[in-house]
């Protein structure tokens, strides 16, 4: 979470959504030690960052000298704790701020064991050890069967050489064991220690390992080589006993299943789907899959189980820079998963990557298409990533004299919009300690472009969806709109930006989409520039009035009275909604759509979204009639008297009854 550090976002529902989210690989660990009859002690820096931001608002050091610095509080908690050893989980994008705080932690507790463990740790071990001395022991790859014998090494004062998957000090000398063989069996280990974890009642979801290992090997992945390629699973038994387990003693239904590759066996994933249906009970899950892994009717059968969510790695939508990067999936048959899924109502995350190497425009064009064509789809949120090379990947040793810190973060490692002073410093000192903060060279596309590319579509996926998809259809190539915008507000006084975190401020602030809608109805969508396209500019007009809507000076209506509720507005429109939509969805010109007119109610929900609703003719009757001012039965009158086509049904009843479905849909309040 130290990722934003501007309180208010990182204060965001969806933000703590992602921060509740129990530690699935530390609380394995604690299961094997503490049917060692070791006692762990699970400390969760999320949480603790939580902590630190409410007890600072905006970072300031306060009068009574509380630490403005999170490396310097979390330290400060951890000092005391009753412990010998302090294990730390490391991943590449908070690796410098875990590096902070074990130094602070061996700085004040000297006779402490450091240890890391986790994937960033385990391929930069040796030269995490030469450059940082207050790191003593990194646990490589698996850890259930390493850390046990280390901790038995440290009690007994033993030396660890023994010990496979270990890297250590002997002397001033850095060691390196052996590779720890991968567990065959993970039936055979216990199930990770929920209890320990403080904050499991307040989980929505938990996460369950499926298995590990994927046997692909994509170019700019990590993770097949810290599960060594080995591609094992869960017995389907052990995993519905998992699920059982959580929900009789924390009334949890619903599970984030992991595995890089659950799809690879389709036998397994059937035995899966069959144990969970065969059981009788209703679970949720999600999991991941490659779209090459999956078919219709294998799809349809996870649904029926249960099936709610799929993270889709499609990469790139370059057919040649599918085989380049060695994914080598079908476009064609990826979409096609995507719709199949869309249809089931299962939430889809399809992952698309920028900034390859041998990426050229053309490359660049085809991920924009795949990225859009999936927008189409309702359930599917598509994600747009700029490459990190992830350390001891094939393209990271490849290019590994030839990275560049250009400031220019990647996000595919989940690095926030800017990192502090120190964890600058250390990621400029150290580059083979920290190469996911550097960038490859892209010969053929500017860093720069495809950073506000990337922002510029997904601010405008979470803002103005459909609009998004509308510039993309009309045109033919989304990046043609972005080109003639890029050049617009250079013309009328953009800002050059001084730094990647000013184009991520910028594309996150309200001023972006009113610049935008004032070139799209200025410039670009004027009849002499684009005749014949009144949809998209209706699309346009409705986005820019919703963000100019202030909540109108309604009175507090008195009891029993029938009102809009904050937050619901309507909305005229020159073109018919829901045909416009349609051709959208059907990937047709938005000239098809008929003259006519409709009415929107739009939603504002408590999560920062909006919804619309397309209203028929008589419920906005109805709703106009809501002004806060008539009662129930004065506003039934009131809907009789207009004459409504109501057909066999006295008007005042059809008001009455068009009132309470309104109210279930939020869109009236009494």
């Amino acid at each position: 979470m130290t990722e934003y550090e501007d309180a208010s976002v990182a204060e965001s529902r969806a933000l703590q959504v992602i921060s509740e989210n129990a530690p699935l690989g530390v609380l394995s660990l604690a299961a094997v030690l503490e049917k060692g009859g070791r006692q762990p002690l699970i400390v969760d820096l999320n949480r603790w960052y939580y902590d630190f931001l409410r007890q600072e608002p905006g970072g300031e050091e306060s009068a009574d000298g509380a630490p403005a610095d999170f490396a310097a509080y979390a330290a400060g908690r951890l000092e005391p704790l009753p412990v010998d050893v302090f294990g730390f989980s490391t991943i590449c994008s908070s690796y410098p701020l875990t590096l902070r705080i074990a130094e602070r932690v061996k700085r004040a507790r000297p006779d402490s064991v450091v240890v890391l463990g986790g994937p960033q740790a385990s391929v930069v071990d040796v030269a995490s050890m030469r450059a940082f001395p207050y790191v003593d022991y990194v646990v490589r790859g698996e850890a259930e069967e390493t850390l046990p014998l280390l901790l038995d090494a440290l009690g007994a004062g033993t030396p660890p050489t023994g010990i496979a998957g270990l890297t250590f000090r002997n002397g001033t000398e850095v060691e390196r064991t052996p590779n720890a063989p991968v567990i065959q069996d993970l039936d055979g280990l216990p199930t990770p220690a929920f209890h320990r974890y403080p904050y499991i009642d307040q989980c929505r979801d938990v996460s369950i390992e499926l298995g590990r290992g994927c046997p692909f090997a994509c170019e700019f992945c990590s993770t097949n080589d810290f599960f060594r390629r080995r591609f094992r699973l869960k017995s389907p038994g052990r995993v519905l006993d998992e699920m059982r387990k959580v929900r009789r003693e924390y009334g949890i239904t619903a599970f984030d299943l992991v595995h890089d590759m659950f799809t690879v066996d389709r036998r397994k994933v059937v035995e899966f789907c069959e144990t969970l249906l065969q059981s009788g009970e209703s679970f949720q899950w999600s999991c991941s899959a490659r779209t090459d892994c999956v078919d219709n009717e294998l799809i349809a059968l996870m649904h029926r189980a249960g099936c709610r969510g799929i993270f889709f790695g499609i990469e790139t939508g370059s057919a040649r820079l599918q085989k380049i990067v060695k994914k080598r999936i079908d476009l064609h048959e990826a979409m096609a998963r995507l719709e199949c899924a869309d249809r089931h109502g299962i939430k889809t995350a399809a992952s698309l990557i920028t900034g390859f190497p041998e990426e050229t425009m053309e490359d660049l064009r085809g991920t924009t298409a795949f990225l859009m064509d999936a927008l189409r789809l309702d359930h599917v949120e598509p994600q747009l990533h700029l490459l990190a090379p992830l350390a001891d990947t094939p393209i990271q040793r490849r290019y590994a004299d030839q990275l560049t810190l250009d400031g220019i973060y990647s996000d595919m490692s989940h690095q926030g919009w800017q990192q502090s002073a120190e964890d600058r410093e250390m990621i400029a000192a150290y580059p083979a300690v920290f190469p996911n903060f550097y960038t490859v060279p892209t010969p053929w596309l500017e860093k720069a472009y495809l950073k506000e590319l990337r922002e510029f579509i997904l601010v405008g996926i979470r803002r103005f969806r459909w609009l998004l998809v509308a510039l993309h259809q009309d045109s033919g190539d989304l990046l043609t709109v972005f080109d003639a915008w890029r050049a617009w507000r250079r013309s009328h006084g953009g800002r050059t930006w001084r730094s990647s975190f000013d184009v991520s401020a910028y594309y996150a602030h309200p001023d972006f989409p009113e610049e935008l809608f004032e070139f799209l109805e200025t410039t670009y969508l004027t009849p002499a520039s684009r005749p014949g396209h009144p949809g998209i500019l209706e699309l346009v007009r409705l986005e820019h009035a919703v963000r100019r809507l202030r909540e109108p000076g309604r009175g507090t209506p008195g009891s029993g009275v029938p009102h809009l509720p904050p937050g619901v507005m309507l909305h005229r429109l020159a073109v018919d909604y829901e045909q416009l939509i349609g051709c959208l969805r059907r990937r047709e010109g938005t000239a098809c759509v008929a003259d006519g007119s409709s009415t929107l109610a739009r939603i504002a929900k408590d999560d920062g979204m909006t919804a619309y609703v397309s209203l028929s003719g008589l419920s906005v009757r109805l709703l106009e009639l809501c002004d806060g001012a008539r009662s129930v039965a004065e506003v039934t009158e009131a809907f009789a008297r207009s004459d409504p086509d109501t057909g066999d049904v006295d008007p005042k009843k059809a008001g009455l009854f068009g009132l309470e479905m309104l109210r279930q849909q939020g869109l009236v309040g009494v």
